[in-house]
């Protein structure tokens, strides 16, 4: 429980899970975990276009089992990760869903970035 009291002021802090303009992400905490059920749900949208979009890229069947092979334990890492960082719904209390989609957000929106470095560096080429 530390632990996410910990995460959830760090995820605050940085303004992730809030971001709906439109909506009082802070007038309860179920507009709080509504607000960054929808954040997630967005990034997770974006990582799924990216990831096909490499996909579609690869023309080696080896590459694309290796993409495939690394997003599929990026994404158990991940869970593991959050899990680990916020604990286990049965033991988090009304706040678990906002750790949670929080986790899952900040962990997502990093690998958004790494797919679409993929995509830049095919198109701009790759730093030295």
């Amino acid at each position: 429980m530390r632990f996410m009291m910990i995460a959830v002021g760090m995820f605050m802090a940085l303004g992730i899970g809030c971001s709906a303009q439109a909506e009082d992400c802070d007038a309860t905490q179920a507009s709080m975990n509504q607000c960054a059920s929808k954040e997630y749900a967005a990034l997770d949208a974006d990582l799924n276009k990216q990831y096909k979009t490499q996909m579609a890229y690869l023309t080696n069947p080896a590459q694309k089992k290796a993409l495939q092979d690394a997003q599929k334990k990026w994404i158990a890492f991940r869970d593991a990760d959050c899990q680990y960082q916020v604990g286990k719904r049965e033991e988090g209390g009304s706040l678990w869903p906002l750790a949670q989609a929080q986790c899952l957000s900040a962990q997502t929106k990093v690998r958004v970035e790494q797919l679409k470095g993929y995509v830049a560096c095919r198109q701009e080429g790759c730093p030295k």
